[in-house]
């Protein structure tokens, strides 16, 4: 019962991810992937999937502090303490070498939006996709995961070659 609960989570999760992309504010795109993440903490705790539970949680926070913090000299800053974050996410929640991936993955999608480049973020963002389906494959095995992976490296790729016609 728990899978069949997780998995309604990760639909839910998905769901906000779609939603997030026509959203035409700001605080919107944020309020959804905030949504998203907390789904995605929920479904994970629900599989005993940690390391991901852990590094989304982060996720949720990092929306919070990013979104609240408009002195751009922090950036930097930021971007280094999360990056820290996410690897010791990983080491206290550590199964397996499997463990690191969803701390690899959140760390490239943190990089991915930092630097500003739409080309660069959604090359980056299939090398978290590709990050997270690993971890899954190996521990989590969710197929709202593959769902999500599958969305999220097809849309990346997608968007890639449409710029290069």
């Amino acid at each position: 019962m728990p899978y069949i609960i997780a998995q309604i989570f990760g639909t839910m999760a998905i769901v906000s991810s779609l939603i997030i992309y026509s959203r035409k504010t700001k605080d919107q795109l944020i309020f959804f992937k905030s949504l998203q993440d907390l789904f995605w903490v929920a479904h994970y705790l629900l599989i005993s999937a940690y390391s991901a539970a852990a590094t989304n949680g982060l996720c949720f926070v990092r929306e919070f502090v990013f979104s609240h913090i408009k002195n751009k000299k922090y950036d930097k800053i930021l971007l280094a303490v999360f990056l820290c974050l996410y690897l010791l996410s990983a080491c206290f929640t550590w199964k397996n070498i499997f463990s690191i991936f969803p701390a690899v993955s959140s760390s490239v999608s943190t990089v991915a939006f930092w630097v500003k480049n739409p080309r660069s973020t959604k090359k980056l963002s299939i090398v978290a996709a590709s990050c997270t389906l690993l971890y899954n494959i190996m521990l989590a095995q969710s197929v709202s995961v593959y769902v999500g992976v599958a969305f999220t490296i097809c849309t990346s790729v997608f968007s890639l070659l449409k710029k290069e016609q």
